[in-house]
């Protein structure tokens, strides 16, 4: 069996692909740690693993500097907000516990869906401010909207984060393993996954003029306004 080292060739693009994600994760770790930072972080990895795919960035550390400082004011204003509403949740499945209601599994059913739906919005929001320019309400609400109409990818999203978090916590040994592995690529391993689905989510809902110039997918959005009109023509006769 031959290798080619070359620039082109698979084994050198794969090297190049898990440095890459080796960065991120490094990268996505430190501008963690002060925990109200984590929006702007899942932000900026949002953001330079969609310019990967297009292929439109050569070097992922000085992007997702540049857009953590870009989109931390917004993210930052969800993932507080996001918090705010975790801790009235968290405070309020204290009190219904401690009751003694008769509906008191009903009202945890939904608190749990209210939760989810909060999350997934909160999720794409994050995406949403990586792919689009919008205040921060405004993402909020395309989130919203984008999240519930792409269900079949939302879904994919929560089986990956909640696969990944199972698989984590199984004996001693795989949370070890675990550790290991999110300490050196898993975080941007999963945010690769994720970012997947956000992708093509958000191909439905987006215009030619709204993508970036130099993007790899301009000719798949001309094709697609293409059959638009075609079947707006098909609808006229």
């Amino acid at each position: 069996m031959k290798f080619s080292f070359s620039m082109d060739s698979k084994l050198w693009r794969f090297f190049d692909y898990v440095g890459d994600m080796a960065a991120l994760n490094l990268l996505f770790i430190v501008t963690c740690l002060p925990v109200v930072t984590i929006g702007a972080a899942v932000t900026a990895l949002n953001s330079v693993l969609f310019k990967r795919k297009e292929k439109r960035t050569d070097d992922v550390k000085r992007e997702y500097i540049r857009d953590f400082k870009a989109n931390f004011k917004n993210s930052t204003i969800i993932w507080v907000i996001f918090l705010v509403f975790l801790f009235a949740c968290g405070l309020n499945l204290v009190i219904v516990s401690k009751t003694d209601l008769a509906y008191r599994s009903q009202i945890m059913v939904g608190f749990g869906a209210v939760l989810a739906v909060m999350v997934m919005t909160v999720l794409y929001s994050f995406a949403v401010l990586a792919r689009f320019e919008n205040s921060w309400l405004d993402t909020v609400i395309k989130a919203f909207v984008i999240g519930i109409l792409s269900f079949p990818y939302t879904l994919v999203i929560f089986l990956v984060l909640t696969a990944a978090v199972i698989a984590s916590i199984q004996t001693y040994a795989s949370i070890m393993a675990a550790l290991a592995v999110w300490l050196l690529i898993g975080f941007a391993l999963t945010g690769h996954l994720c970012s997947s689905m956000f992708y093509r989510a958000f191909r439905r809902f987006t215009r030619k003029e709204d993508l970036p110039e130099d993007t790899v997918d301009e000719a798949m959005y001309t094709l697609r306004e293409q059959y638009r009109k075609e079947k707006m023509l098909k609808k006229q006769r």
